[in-house]
């Protein structure tokens, strides 16, 4: 008898690292929708047999979800976590009009009516309000039991699952009353700091290159040039032919200078003034406020720091002076060397772009991609999980 196979859709797909990990556990990736054009084409790029709609969610009406998606048994999903975020307008006390988007991930809930649902996002949503002013997580606890659903709420903690950077992130799991399934315990692979993956063993394998150096698509990808140094070295390798997105931004002499005072486990505030970021008012120059997230170099025997949408400029290479590239942030991200992102490396702003007439050039950059990502390896933790239960 021919074992099932379980169908995933996943929304605010991004990338694709919640859908790789299912994957990886071995739930088909049936379809995507992401609405930003450069990750979804990464997304298409890696799983090439699963349709991916670039569109914004909101253009579904309820009839195509119906007519697409009835084969869907988990809808998994991250609405953009910015207005959640304690770096986000939500410091401010601003209700950010993203955070509805949770109310069209409930409507993808009530059309399709899948057996099992998981919404990820940031620690903060617990705390998160709609503009109804309406509390986030009474939401949709609320609509999840009008739709007859059980719910369990995961607070995860990346390291505990062999992912090598401090990440927390909430995964609300819905399960269909009826369908009898059990909630799945989700088993932590690294329960104790000191098996948590290090920066040093999820990098030292990497080609040494400097500001300005490396490759990043065919035909000039990168050959290793050491053997893995690692278990976890080993497990992002495996079947690779070689390393895509390593290239290191070009960097003033400057800015090299500034990153050689920077201790490991540093950052911007260990620089003397004379190397220190400053900007011009007039003909004076004055040294700019300084913060601890900038320029901060990663502690080679620690995990890494929270790899955020931002950290093309927020990390500085633990024994480099330059900053870190898109294959040594997907590397912290648990995304295997065989993922290929594509899109932009890097990207002006937004309002640059629309002020020279080149909106077709706005969105997520490799960067952006990655550290918007839910890594692989939690992912997989939790799809493995659910299909012990669901598999019953």
């Amino acid at each position: 008898m021919k074992k099932k196979t379980l169908n995933s859709l996943d929304l605010f797909s991004g990338a694709g690292g919640f859908s790789l990990g299912l994957h990886n556990a071995g739930i088909n990736t049936f379809a995507a929708i992401e609405q930003d054009k450069f990750a979804a084409e990464t997304f298409q790029t890696n799983f090439p047999k699963a349709k991916v709609y670039q569109r914004d969610i909101t253009t579904f009406s309820n009839e195509e979800i119906k007519s697409k998606f009835s084969k869907i048994d988990i809808l998994v999903g991250g609405p953009p976590c910015q207005g959640f975020s304690v770096a986000g307008p939500y410091k401010f006390g601003i209700l950010d009009d993203r955070n509805n988007l949770v109310q069209e991930y409930l409507r993808f809930v009530s059309v399709i009516n899948p057996n099992i649902c998981v919404l990820e996002n940031v620690k903060n949503i617990m705390n998160g309000k709609l503009k109804s002013k309406q509390s986030v997580i009474e939401h949709v606890l609320e609509h999840f039991d009008k739709l007859e659903y059980n719910v369990k709420i995961y607070t995860l903690f990346a390291p505990n699952f062999g992912v090598p950077q401090s990440r927390t992130r909430v995964f609300i799991i819905a399960i269909k009353k009826k369908s009898k399934i059990e909630f799945p315990e989700i088993i932590e692979t690294h329960s104790t700091k000191k098996a948590w993956v290090t920066v040093s063993e999820a990098l030292d394998d990497l080609p040494i290159i400097d500001s300005g150096e490396g490759f990043d698509l065919e035909p000039n990808k990168l050959n290793y040039n050491f053997k893995p140094k690692s278990d976890y070295q080993k497990l992002m390798r495996m079947n690779s032919n070689g390393i895509y997105n390593h290239v290191a931004m070009q960097h003033t002499k400057r800015l090299i200078e500034r990153f050689k005072h920077i201790p490991q486990g540093g950052s911007l505030l260990d620089v003397p003034t004379e190397h220190g970021q400053r900007q011009r008012n007039g003909t004076k120059l004055d040294e700019k406020p300084r913060f601890k997230m900038n320029n901060q170099r990663l502690d080679p025997k620690n995990i890494s720091q929270c790899v955020t949408a931002s950290f093309q400029s927020t990390f500085v290479h633990p024994k480099l002076d330059r900053n870190l590239t898109a294959r040594e942030g997907a590397r912290l991200q648990s995304f295997p060397d065989t993922f290929i992102f594509t899109g932009p490396r890097t990207l002006m702003s937004k309002t640059l772009l629309i002020r020279e007439k080149r909106e077709d050039e706005i969105g997520l950059s490799q960067y952006n991609q990655i550290g918007n990502a839910v890594p692989p390896l939690l992912a997989e933790a939790i799809g493995k999980a659910i299909l012990k239960v669901a598999l019953k």
